[in-house]
């Protein structure tokens, strides 16, 4: 039985486990205050080439991914790594050796590369991640502040009339970016809380549609 460990953040972790489900899965170390350490080694930078994953993970974040880690039928256990602990058999932080080259595909394909793996673009079709659906709306939506498109304020505004959001999602995320969201676009989309990203993961397997960008949300749909 394997032992993997991951640096974070979140939505690295979640396409990580496409490779640890084909490595046999295993036990599943989820390391605390680590990023730093993780991003100096790989790009011999300090973290602040990525000041929103200072810190991370918390034990806050734990307490909100481990839920849903647990959930894979091939993860035996989740438990916290800390910096000193014995080392792993797989340390997933290794992928950004691969990811920092210039790489920029998409993220579950430098795993693969990265970590020696076959790959073909039919992989794209994998799926890796367990949920049990929940059926709260027939469209789930986040939007963060990162990685946003200037020229896709339009394309929101014409999503949230034609598919009549305020009566058909939910939205999901942080009530900061809930509230940008119906500031922004007049658009009163109920907000649906999460107690961790098991849940999320659940209220987003049961809907017909997600919508949002690049984000924790994102990386689970």
């Amino acid at each position: 039985m394997k032992k993997f460990k991951h640096s974070g953040t979140a939505g690295d972790t979640i396409y990580s486990l496409d490779i640890v489900k084909k490595m046999g899965g295993g036990e599943f170390s989820i390391a605390i205050g680590n990023i730093e350490n993780c991003i100096m080694e790989y790009t011999g930078r300090p973290a602040d080439v990525a000041p929103e994953h200072i810190g991370r993970y918390t034990e806050k974040d734990y307490e909100m991914l481990a839920p849903l880690i647990a959930r894979q039928s091939y993860i035996t256990s989740v438990s916290r790594w800390y910096s000193g602990d014995p080392d792993v058999d797989v340390d997933l932080d290794h992928f950004r050796s691969y990811l920092y080259r210039q790489f920029e595909g998409n993220i579950i394909e430098a795993y693969h590369k990265a970590f020696g793996l076959e790959w073909n673009d039919e992989m794209y079709n994998d799926v890796w991640l367990e949920a049990d659906p929940i059926r709260e709306a027939a469209i789930v939506v986040n939007r963060t502040n990162r990685y946003l498109d200037p020229n896709s304020i339009d394309t929101w505004k014409l999503m949230c009339r034609s598919a009549e959001l305020e009566k058909n999602a939910i939205f999901v995320g942080t009530e900061n970016e809930h509230s940008a969201f119906v500031s922004q676009f007049e658009c009163n989309i109920p907000y649906r809380p999460v107690r961790d990203f098991k849940e999320l993961a659940d209220l987003i397997a049961g809907a017909d549609l997600f919508l949002g960008n690049q984000s924790m949300a994102y990386s689970i749909a």
